[in-house]
């Protein structure tokens, strides 16, 4: 022996350490998921949201399925569109301002309900996902369908995030996010 210890014995020290993410949920625990409130308009964004969390939790061997408890409950709170490039562009009253592409985001927030009358535990606080839709000018029939498929896609990374962060799992905020 040389006096240094062994590669094994470093990593027996290292995974001995007792490390345990913030937000770790009970060993193997099950979650369900159950939508608590909506107060956008759109019923698919909030649907998004939940088979987003859905599918990242089935990722994980979290998801229990049916109802019942304990559960990821989850609020979503609205979908912004926002204008991030404006052009002049010609009509029959003359020329007039439209945005060349949006950013389309959904705010929602998630916590683990273990019984009816419990009190929220894990709570994530509200978590923004978005990105940038662009169409060409004068398409106003693909806009609308791009529009939508880009927030409901928007909608399910944000699920996932959720069910991630209440897993433990770190979640970072992009410029977009």
């Amino acid at each position: 022996m040389n006096g240094r210890p062994s590669p094994l014995a470093l990593l027996a020290l290292v995974a001995a350490c007792g490390y345990q993410p913030l937000y770790a949920s009970p060993g193997a625990e099950s979650y369900h998921v159950h939508l608590a409130h909506n107060r956008t308009a759109s019923a698919a964004v909030a649907e998004e949201v939940l088979r987003g969390a859905r599918e990242a939790l089935a990722k994980e061997g979290a998801l229990a399925p049916g109802d019942g408890f304990p559960r990821l409950e989850i609020e979503v709170l609205r979908a912004d569109e926002t204008s991030e490039g404006v052009l002049a562009t010609d009509s029959p009253t003359g020329r007039v301002p439209r945005a060349s592409s949006s950013e389309l985001a959904v705010v929602a927030r998630g916590w683990v309900a273990r019984s009816a009358d419990a009190p929220a535990e894990l709570d994530t606080g509200d978590l923004r996902t978005g990105d940038l839709s662009a169409v060409p000018l004068g398409d106003a029939t693909r806009e609308i369908w791009q529009r939508e498929d880009s927030l409901r896609a928007v909608a399910r990374r944000l699920g996932g995030r959720i069910a991630l962060k209440i897993l433990g799992h770190p979640v970072v905020t992009a410029p977009s996010d």
